[in-house]
């Protein structure tokens, strides 16, 4: 039951991005500590306030994958890829949007590695860790995130080397169908 509330509400939100205000102050860039409560591979909790990445959709957690023999939680392996490229990475975000259902801060964030820095949600879904996130349409929020999707499913990068994993955007898709169908 659990899942089937967390998947709705998910859902939800996505369907519910009319109802965006923009956030204040959304020109100043913030440092993400170190030691931050990591939600999702998305996601995160900095201070009492959920940040998420705008247009940046990860595995959805407690949707089980196989490697080998051996199942594994496909939502956390994205948000420890997440958890461990920001601990290794420093990371600075900006504000874009907030939603109000659920309350969110939705951000774009840029990391440094080495002398070189890269938009955090380019760096996720290159590495096949996370996704380009889809408007209830079914259209990628950002053209940039998609051709990165694309590249890493070409490349059979990260989560893209298992056969059948379970791409969120096609979790998603199947319960909105599913739910309209009622």
């Amino acid at each position: 039951m659990k899942k089937g509330y967390f998947l709705t509400v998910t859902l939800l939100s996505l369907s519910l991005f009319i109802s965006i205000g923009y956030a204040e102050n959304s020109d100043a860039f913030f440092d993400v500590p170190k030691g931050v409560s990591y939600l999702t591979g998305d996601s995160w909790d900095q201070g009492g306030t959920v940040v998420r990445l705008y247009g940046v959709q990860s595995c959805i957690r407690g949707t089980p994958m196989r490697e080998n023999a051996n199942s594994q939680d496909c939502g956390e392996i994205s948000m420890t890829f997440l958890a461990r490229f920001i601990e290794q990475a420093p990371t600075s975000c900006q504000g874009v949007a907030q939603t109000t259902t659920p309350q969110q801060y939705l951000v774009v964030c840029k990391s440094k590695i080495g002398d070189n820095v890269v938009d955090l949600g380019t760096a996720l879904i290159l590495k096949g860790f996370a996704f380009a996130s889809l408007n209830a349409r079914g259209d990628p929020i950002s053209d940039q995130y998609y051709i990165a999707e694309q590249e890493a499913k070409s490349a059979k990068a990260g989560l893209w080397q298992f056969d059948g994993f379970p791409h969120p955007n096609a979790i998603m898709k199947r319960a909105i169908e599913k739910q309209a169908s009622k």
